[in-house]
């Protein structure tokens, strides 16, 4: 007992340097916040409703638009209690003191939840969703908290988390369920990590670059290292442009009727090589962000999204296949696929002069499309055969295939 209260008084003197507070956002009092906490009450905080627990990272603040716009999105699709953390007076250089700091935060996140739950509050309606640093925070809290219902890790951090032990960094028995979206694990910044997290892990884009953000360089780490000059809007713009892209990427799966279908596969090249089929007949697949399901696919998922500069970033994904009769032996050129559907139509090219078709083959197709089609009602398929005049002796002039199939894999109709 004497051990646990020691404990106890020193995450208290530890919070009180760091700061952290919590403020409460609900239909009711969406603005001005409400400053809640074990000392100073719940205010309208509702037992009966849901919670979610918002978390910052490394250098950000809960005064950032993108936080309000997730705060609205979640408001507006449920009626729940959300709380937004904020612990930026400890989120500062060195980054070594700000991990350790974020061990406190936890603690402290835990000692809410315990708070609630003396309230009626159960941790099983509970929902952590954390960006960055934040991520690993809410592991920190979820190994406190038994129950803990579900934790949305958005791009967690890897420096001094990757390849270390599961008791010191995110994973999926923190809590019920466990979503991880990778957006930054570029190996020059190294911001995010493509180790894989929790019950499903999701890799729009590979989780690397994210479209349209800046390629991260040399120079931009410097940057970063220097706290001194750092323009924190510009970092946010350039350098985390990957790293924070999975922010909007969340609060867009809230919003959106775009369903961000995610596909399983061995790697994202093989994805995008349609080495993998994006027909999930037994429930492989899963959606990312708000409303990913603990029933449906777990493990490594993959996805690609627009450009980051506009919303909204969801892609639609098509995958064609094409199977050739032993009509022709063999050919070579540029084949077009019109996809005629209940809402909308587009010519897509299906191969430029890249292979050689042979008799009886099978060619496959993933084609991102930035709109959906609908129901698909007719294909056509257009060749020209290749204009390489030193080799077009050895191709047909004509290709007939025996059938196409075309796979829309968020409406998953074949």
């Amino acid at each position: 007992m004497a051990e646990c209260y020691l404990c106890y008084c020193q995450i208290i003197g530890e919070q009180q340097s760091i700061g952290t507070q919590f403020f409460l956002h609900t239909r009711e009092v969406r603005n001005p916040r409400t400053e809640i906490g074990r000392h100073i009450g719940l205010g309208t905080w509702n037992a009966s409703r849901s919670t979610k627990i918002l978390i910052h990272g490394f250098l950000d603040n809960s005064q950032q638009t993108w936080w309000f716009d997730m705060i609205n999105a979640l408001l507006d699709a449920e009626d729940c209690n959300v709380v937004m953390t904020d612990w930026s007076k400890g989120n500062k250089f060195p980054y070594t003191q700000g991990s350790a700091n974020g061990q406190v935060v936890g603690a402290e996140i835990a000692l809410l939840v315990k708070f609630m739950e003396g309230h009626g509050g159960k941790a099983a309606n509970m929902h952590i969703i954390a960006h960055s640093l934040g991520a690993q925070i809410a592991g920190y809290a979820g190994e406190r908290i038994p129950g803990l219902g579900r934790i949305s890790g958005l791009d967690p951090a890897g420096p001094y988390f990757e390849k270390t032990d599961a008791a010191v960094r995110l994973d999926p028995t923190d809590a019920q369920f466990v979503d991880v979206i990778h957006t930054d694990a570029s190996h020059a910044l190294l911001l995010g990590s493509l180790e894989p997290y929790g019950h499903v892990d999701i890799y729009p884009n590979g989780g690397k670059d994210q479209p349209k953000c800046p390629q991260t360089a040399g120079k931009l780490l410097l940057g970063l290292t220097n706290a001194a000059q750092i323009d924190l809007n510009g970092v946010f713009e350039t350098t985390m442009c990957s790293h924070f892209a999975v922010v909007h990427y969340y609060t867009e799966s809230i919003r959106s009727k775009c369903p961000y279908m995610a596909y399983p596969c061995s790697s994202f090249d093989e994805f995008r090589s349609a080495k993998c089929s994006i027909a999930c007949d037994n429930g492989e697949c899963n959606r990312m962000g708000y409303y990913a399901s603990p029933s449906q696919g777990q493990g490594k998922l993959y996805l690609t999204t627009q450009d980051t500069n506009r919303a909204p970033y969801c892609a639609y994904h098509y995958e064609i296949v094409a199977k050739s009769t032993g009509e022709y032996i063999q050919t070579r050129g540029k084949f077009s696929v019109t996809l005629t559907g209940t809402l909308s139509t587009e010519t897509v090219t299906f191969d430029d002069d890249e292979t050689t078709f042979k008799s009886n083959s099978v060619e496959t197709r993933l084609i991102p499309l930035g709109k959906d089609l609908g129901q698909i009602l007719y294909v056509n398929m257009n060749f020209q055969k290749t204009g390489n005049w030193l080799s077009s002796a050895f191709y047909s002039n004509l290709w007939s295939f025996e059938r196409i199939t075309v796979i829309n894999g968020d409406r998953q109709q074949r």
